[in-house]
């Protein structure tokens, strides 16, 4: 593509463009305007009889503004879309978690009252995101990237606390036995 440059000064003003060959005649069009727009109300000034014309938007050749539209969010996160586990939470067993709990804390917990509150004994790291903002809020947020991160990280220790298949999260003896310390902490206070 053959590029150019136009330079133009008038007293103060001063106009460089760069672009390519066949933004020519759009460039030229959106000059001209704002030219015209400049001129335009000294002539009014001159002569009452005239009006101002309404600004138009600058458009392509066919007829559509100039600027591109606004990308939507196609990505959306499977956080947004993970549908949480429903169940009925019992705080005089299981306590609730609190806000000071680190986040793999609070997955071995849910994990471990999802265990014995439903027939779900595995869950994923965007299920495990969904449930926790909808039924403990108030205990703080969980993002799917920090619960994956964490409990790969804890799924390292030893003994492991937390076990994995397939992007399934579950609790080991060593996180059963975790998570009820965790209770007992809660429900001791």
């Amino acid at each position: 593509m053959a590029k150019f440059r136009i330079r133009l000064k008038v007293q103060a003003l001063e106009l460089e463009i760069d672009g390519e060959r066949e933004d020519i005649p759009l460039i030229t069009r959106t000059v001209g305007r704002q030219f015209s727009g400049l001129i335009e109300p000294a002539e009014v000034a001159a002569d009452t009889q005239k009006q101002l014309a309404p600004l138009s938007v600058p458009t392509d050749g066919d007829g559509t503004k100039g600027k591109p539209p606004r990308r939507s969010r196609a990505n959306k996160s499977p956080a947004d879309t993970a549908e949480p586990i429903q169940f009925r939470h019992d705080s005089g067993k299981y306590g609730n978690p609190l806000q000071t709990w680190g986040v793999a804390e609070k997955c071995l917990w849910l994990l471990h009252v999802l265990k014995h509150s439903t027939d779900t004994n595995e869950a994923t790291a965007p299920q495990l995101v969904a449930t926790f903002k909808h039924h403990f809020k108030a205990a703080g947020k969980l993002h799917p990237p920090h619960v994956t991160r964490e409990l790969t990280k804890a799924k390292g220790d030893n003994p492991a606390p937390i076990g994995e298949d397939s992007g399934q999260w579950f609790l080991t003896d060593e996180g059963e036995r975790q998570a009820k310390q965790l209770i007992k902490t809660v429900i001791g206070q």
